[in-house]
């Protein structure tokens, strides 16, 4: 009897525990389902919500996209140009009066950002090599300092007469300090269509355009420069200068066209240097003297507080000269055009230079 009971209890036991499990499994199930529920009914109203916002957000004025980094360069560049062309405008009068036989001249005070004197200073001259000034700041800025510039067809454009730098086609390899340098120093000619062909093909992204194209295309790119960065009367038909009709320019230009390659100081630093003695690439030794008399110890022209940087010379240009000298914290950009002898370049310049210090020294505060 007492053996069924306990068989009799645990059954009974057994029981209760599948019923305790089965209510607790239905009460699981039921608060799971109401979870459930809870959540669909949320997330309904949730998107009702959303849509709703959606809807309201259409009402709302959508703000423009702001402005590219490109665009800000732009904006400041044309703000540049605006406080430029104020500064640069011809004026009745400037502090410094002298008479010169240069008929074509501007000198700038950088630091001061003030013209000190100018004489017909938008009229139309010929800049002859001063030219390479623009031309070098062209190589700067699209070819990169690894670049290897290998003379060819373009020699065939050169002009008998020529100042040359010695690059000869089919032979002559430079990387972009020597052309620089090339292009400066001895003013060479062969060098600037050198330059011209190799950066144009640069420009155009084509590595086979022939070399007359490419020239093409870095001399509209000279001009496109030149309106880009204020010039009012220039055009350019050349990368040396030889003398076109077409091609011209007035000393204002000229100045903006020197300030504006000061955004490449390995101009200004190859304007400066004497001579230079080197090899090419391809072993041909060469040695230039630097054909500004300003920088050269030796000459009856030498300037202590000269610092460059470009002289040209032909025929119809007369001599030409755009002389940087550096005193009292200021440097003065002198743009000379047309002087009829070499002497009167240089006297001119000097008297101007001398002038122009005199000036920031009385007035410097």
């Amino acid at each position: 009897m007492n053996s069924r009971r306990r068989k009799k209890y645990r059954a009974d036991e057994s029981y209760r525990r599948k019923v305790r499990q089965g209510r607790f499994y239905l009460l699981l199930i039921a608060l799971l389902g109401g979870g459930c529920i809870w959540l669909t009914v949320s997330a309904l109203s949730q998107i009702e919500t959303v849509t709703e916002l959606t809807v309201d957000a259409s009402g709302y004025k959508v703000l423009a996209a702001l402005p590219s980094e490109s665009e800000l360069a732009e904006e400041r560049r044309a703000e540049e140009i605006k406080e430029e062309n104020e500064i640069f405008t011809q004026k009745d009068s400037y502090p410094i009066d002298m008479i010169i036989q240069t008929p074509y001249c501007v000198m700038y005070d950088v630091q001061a950002r003030e013209v000190l004197y100018s004489k017909n200073a938008e009229e139309k001259a010929f800049p002859a090599s001063t030219t390479k000034i623009l031309t070098a700041a062209l190589m700067m800025e699209y070819a990169s300092e690894d670049t290897i510039f290998e003379a060819g067809d373009e020699q065939a454009l050169v002009n008998p007469g020529s100042s040359l730098a010695y690059v000869n086609a089919g032979q002559s390899k430079l990387d972009r300090d020597m052309m620089l340098d090339a292009i400066m120093l001895p003013s060479g000619n062969d060098a600037a269509y050198c330059a011209a062909a190799e950066v144009g093909r640069i420009i155009a992204e084509n590595e086979n355009l022939p070399a007359e194209e490419a020239v093409n295309v870095f001399i509209n790119k000279m001009n496109e420069k030149a309106a880009e960065i204020g010039c009012k009367n220039s055009n350019f038909t050349c990368p040396d200068g030889f003398h076109n009709d077409n091609h011209y320019t007035t000393a204002m230009d000229l100045l903006r066209i020197t300030l504006h390659s000061q955004k490449f100081p390995e101009i200004a630093a190859s304007g400066k240097k004497s001579y230079r003695e080197l090899t090419y690439l391809s072993g041909e030794n060469v040695f230039w003297n630097n054909s500004n008399k300003m920088i050269q110890p030796d000459s009856e022209y030498f300037y202590t507080y000269a610092t460059g940087l470009k002289t040209g010379m032909t025929d119809m240009s007369g001599f030409c000269v755009v002389a940087t000298a550096e005193r009292f914290g200021h440097q003065l950009i002198l743009v000379c055009l047309g002087s009829e002898s070499s002497a009167i370049r240089w006297n001119d310049t000097i008297a101007l230079l001398d002038a122009g210090f005199v000036y920031i020294k009385n007035n410097d505060n």
